[in-house]
């Protein structure tokens, strides 16, 4: 064997660090030689296993591929389920993108807290995925392809093979005659990594025999290059970003050559787990909304996120789709309340802060502005006017609508997230309830 399970047995271990680990086993070789290599050697320190079989359902005899994985995980002694999933948007996104989807939604859904997903993409799956991404004009991040461990929207994944050639996968299948899944499906050509396996890749061996080595050390290379693109960000944010990373400032973002400008953006994007946008659209953001004067609120937006400027502060948030209905809502005491935005509304016992007791169990509505509306804020002598405050506060325009205002009777005593009113607040040492927003999931 050109491979040495034993050591990457060793080298799992590392990467998994005691969590408990859930095999995505499909049935095919790939996936059920780690089946059977972790199930047959007994390594001390190895996570607890199970194996996970996903049926899309996209193939007459499906359930018969489930009743085989179940078969096998049960006579390897390894712990087994089989979900089945409904694969939707095919138009939209294409069949193996879509099926790839439901899958990982499937995966995310099913898996414990802790628990790590292992998959079993080889060498070159990781070659091919890289050629891939380069036909799509990738960058960096794109060529970097898989990582031996990455997080999918809170799913780790650890990819035990990526090293491991396929040649070697077979040649492990063979010597314990092991008998696994053949989907018809992968000798479908008119998918793009199925051109590639079939049509190309002989073509490519023949003229370069190394050639999956030689990518997927590429891809190796680029996964440095992310790695100190990433620390570079990391850098930049802690002078380019305020309170966060959905603020920057755009007079220290100019300040940047345009590559780190661009490199951060990507990076702050990323960290609000929102989908990255083309280069294009990234342009956009610093040739239209940067370089807009102060008093403009221009706005730049892709699926699912939209980004805008107030003064000095670049905004990027995910996007309002509709209009909401804000209606007032009647509050009960400091129960969770939700949103029509899907926003939830809780309350925090403190001590000086917030609303005092005995106003929020009284009559408290929960209200959206409507205009006029004025608060003389604790340790103040005179009202002002919301509008007023909004400006002192940078509170941008197209945010303060969103903003719940708290009232007793007809007048305003909160304004949560941001101050509350003389005669109404907490003073100091005296036991307080402060109201705070919760943001939707997205994913």
């Amino acid at each position: 064997m050109a491979f040495n399970p034993q050591q990457l047995i060793v080298d799992l271990i590392k990467l998994v660090a005691g969590r408990p680990a859930c095999i995505a086993y499909s049935g095919g070789v790939d996936s059920h030689v780690l089946l059977h290599l972790l199930a047959t050697i007994h390594h001390p320190q190895l996570p607890e296993l199970r194996a996970l079989h996903i049926d899309h359902g996209l193939h007459p005899d499906s359930e018969k591929w489930a009743r085989h994985c179940a078969d096998k995980a049960q006579a390897l002694g390894m712990a087994f389920e089989s979900i089945k999933v409904t694969v939707d948007n095919i138009n939209e996104l294409g069949l193996e993108a879509a099926a790839r989807q439901s899958r990982y939604h499937a995966f995310r859904f099913d898996l414990a807290e802790g628990e790590v997903l292992l998959t079993a993409q080889h060498q070159q799956d990781q070659a091919e995925t890289l050629l891939l991404q380069l036909l799509r004009g990738a960058g960096p991040t794109g060529l970097s392809a898989m990582w031996p461990e990455s997080d999918l929207d809170g799913l780790t994944i650890i990819r035990p093979l990526l090293s491991v050639s396929k040649a070697d996968i077979l040649d492990y299948a063979q010597l314990h005659q092991l008998d696994w899944i053949e989907d018809p499906s992968n000798s479908d050509s008119t998918l793009n990594r199925n051109y590639l396996r079939h049509e190309l890749w002989p073509l490519l061996e023949k003229r370069w025999p190394s050639v999956t080595q030689t990518l997927s050390r590429s891809a190796a290379h680029c996964r440095e290059t992310v790695a100190l693109m990433q620390a570079l960000a990391e850098l930049d944010a802690g002078t380019v970003c305020n309170e966060g990373f959905d603020r920057l400032s755009v007079k220290a973002l100019m300040s940047l050559p345009e590559p780190r400008q661009r490199n951060l953006l990507r990076y702050v994007i990323e960290q609000n787990r929102l989908s990255l946008p083309s280069t294009a659209v990234l342009q956009r953001i610093i040739d239209e909304v940067c370089k807009a004067g102060e008093d403009k609120t221009p706005l730049v937006t892709w699926p699912g996120a939209e980004v805008r400027r107030y003064r000095d502060s670049l905004h990027i948030e995910f996007a309002q789709t509709e209009a909401l209905d804000l209606d007032e809502i009647k509050l009960q005491g400091t129960g969770d309340v939700r949103l029509a935005d899907n926003r939830v509304l809780k309350w925090r016992l403190m001590s000086g802060q917030g609303l005092k007791e005995n106003v929020v169990n009284g009559r408290l509505t929960l209200k959206f502005r409507e205009g006029g509306e004025r608060i003389r804020l604790q340790g103040h002598s005179q009202h002002k006017s919301l509008k007023q405050l909004f400006q002192e506060w940078s509170v941008p325009p197209w945010q303060r609508q969103q903003i719940p205002l708290l009232f007793v009777d007809h007048e305003l005593v909160g304004v949560v997230g941001y101050g509350y009113a003389e005669h109404y607040a907490a003073d100091i040492g005296e036991k307080g309830w402060l109201p705070y927003l919760v943001q939707p999931d997205f994913h």
